[in-house]
């Protein structure tokens, strides 16, 4: 198997994963809507460990919120739509530090509301989140073939 093979096939991984992940956010509304409640209760539980889950700080859908905030379904949407992105003509140190470059630019939006500065927007953190996904895309990345074919 060549190496561009396995570079396909991780990154048709990562897009089911967490397009899977990112789905079912907003399916725990709907699922509640459909049937009622406590439908759709088991997927706010499973992303519990993982997201604060605040109401005001998530997306709605039929006056529900969604299962994950808007910063944390985007992150996972970043990470999905990344893995379209061909990153493997950059090695890792250079994919690397531009991921840290971008979460630390991420980091800033929710620091500078903690600090008082101002109240961010869904809108906002929904970019953030975009940004956060994408970076962290190119931390886990680890594909390191150039344009000549290596086999493993």
């Amino acid at each position: 198997m060549t190496i561009k093979t396995v570079d396909i096939l991780f990154r048709r991984s990562i897009f089911v994963l967490y397009f899977l992940i990112f789905s079912l956010a907003w399916l725990a509304p709907v699922t509640q809507h459909v049937n009622g409640y406590p439908a759709g209760e088991n997927l706010y539980s499973l992303f519990s460990p993982v997201c604060h889950q605040y109401p005001t700080r998530s997306f709605w859908i039929f006056d529900r919120p969604w299962a994950l905030c808007a910063r944390c379904s985007s992150a996972y949407l970043g990470l999905a739509l990344a893995s379209f992105i061909p990153f493997a003509a950059f090695s890792y140190a250079r994919r690397a530090l531009f991921g840290i470059g971008l979460i630390i630019l991420v980091a800033i939006d929710p620091l500078l509301q903690l600090f008082g500065f101002y109240e961010s927007t869904n809108l906002l953190r929904f970019i953030t989140g975009l940004i956060g996904g994408f970076g962290a895309f190119l931390l886990i990345y680890p594909i390191p073939f150039k344009q000549k074919e290596r086999h493993l």
